[in-house]
Order: C-alpha cells, then sequence, then structure tokens
C-alpha cells in the first residue's frame, strides 16, 4: 500500500534535522577539543614559567650565599682546617713562588700585580689597573671562570661547579684628606657567579666591601647588585 503523499515531507524534514543536529555535535565536539588542547597548553607555559623563575631564584640565592664564602676566603676564616691554603692565600712566601694572594700593603699589592703580569686574576685573587667607573657586563665574568674560584662542594648543597667568586683587590689612597690613616689601604669588589639547572641560568652578583680597620676582620658592605648584560 502506498504512503499518502501528505507524509513524505514529513519524514523528509525529519531527516534535515537529524542531519543539522549531527553537524552541529561535531562541531561542538571541536571547539571542545581545541578549548581543552589550548587549556593544556596555557597550563604547560605557565608551569614552564614557574620553573624558569624558580630556578632564577634559586640561582640568585647560590651567588648571594657564595659572598660570604668569599669574604671568609678574604679574611681568612674558616681556614684552620687548612693551613696550608690559608698560607698560600694570604702570604706571599718565598721569591721563587708566582701564586696570587691576598695582600695587607702596597708592598704586597705591587708583587701580586707583578705575579698576576697580564692577568686580570688568578685563582679567584685579582689586582686590576683601575674601579671602572661603570661595572662589567655578566659576560665578561661569564667568559673567565677559569680564573675563579670555585665554590667546594662542602659549602653549598648544590655541588661542585655550581658557583665561583672573584675577589677584586683595589687601593685605598691614604695619604688624602678624605682618607684617615687609620683606613684601611684597601677597597675590595666582589663578583659572585652561579649556575642554575636550567640551560642558559646565570646570575652573577657583584658587591664592594671595605675593612673597618686596617686590621680588623669587620667591614661594610657598600653596595649590591645583579650584573646584567
Amino acid at each position: 500500500m502506498k504512503r499518502p503523499p501528505h507524509c513524505q515531507p514529513k519524514t523528509l524534514r525529519h531527516g534535515g534535522t537529524r542531519g543539522f543536529a549531527l553537524t552541529t555535535l561535531l562541531a561542538m565536539l571541536a571547539l571542545a577539543s581545541m578549548a581543552t588542547l589550548l587549556a593544556m597548553r596555557n597550563l604547560w607555559l605557565n608551569a614552564q614559567l614557574l620553573n624558569a623563575e624558580a630556578d632564577q631564584l634559586r640561582t640568585q640565592h647560590k651567588a648571594e650565599a657564595a659572598l660570604p664564602i668569599a669574604l671568609n676566603d678574604l679574611l681568612g676564616i674558616g681556614q684552620s682546617s687548612s693551613p696550608d691554603t690559608f698560607s698560600h692565600r694570604h702570604h706571599a712566601g718565598t721569591s721563587d713562588q708566582a701564586h696570587a694572594f691576598f695582600p695587607t700593603s702596597m708592598v704586597d699589592y705591587d708583587l701580586l700585580r707583578q705575579r698576576l703580569n697580564t692577568s686580570a686574576c688568578s685563582a679567584g685573587i685579582c689586582a686590576p689597573n683601575t674601579l671602572q667607573t661603570k661595572p662589567h657586563k655578566a659576560s665578561d665574568w661569564k667568559m673567565q671562570i677559569a680564573t675563579a674560584m670555585p665554590v667546594s662542594a662542602n659549602q653549598t648543597p648544590y655541588g661542585d661547579q655550581t658557583a665561583w667568586y672573584w675577589v677584586e683587590v683595589f687601593p685605598l689612597d691614604t695619604s688624602s684628606p678624605a682618607n684617615h690613616a687609620s683606613t684601611a689601604p684597601f677597597v675590595y669588589r666582589i663578583t659572585t657567579l652561579a649556575k642554575g639547572l636550567m640551560p642558559g641560568s646565570t646570575t652573577v652578583l657583584q658587591a664592594i666591601w671595605v675593612r673597618d680597620t686596617p686590621t680588623a676582620l669587620t667591614g661594610q658592605w657598600h653596595s649590591w647588585y645583579v650584573l646584567q648584560d
């Protein structure tokens, strides 16, 4: 028996509705998938940024921790367990020796300059010609890690080859009216460099320290800043 003609258009309309609903559903699923992928990508990017920020902070803290280590080296504090190291870094030794040491007088300073010759630093002890008005760039220090003093594994929880320091010795003109005879003869600029876990993560700090008196183990920090390129 044939279906009445008036029923056929109704069947066609139902088929068109189902086709439209399926297309709409597929479009919504595609949009939901894209939104999920974008959300996952944003979460991944945020995690990467947080990891980079955390690594940078950890690296800066490591560089900060190296400042008192360098100062203790300069003052000879904490070296009692290694008297040979103390003597090597705080005394000129004999005339046939050529090691770098922390000077206590201008005679010592001139000898240190002689031993360094054309090198600015050796084993983290430096005697540059002048105190530059503009600080070095961070990259300048990254290129001369071989002349730095490494922070040993027992001085940092981060292990060997993660932090280094340099101590620059600058003579102070004590004959100047602005400087009293009781003033220490040297000013020290301490630079520390620390490497992070992520590739290229490095922090370089620089600070100036001045003794209270020529023989005092106390002094004052006069600046502190992070070097940039």
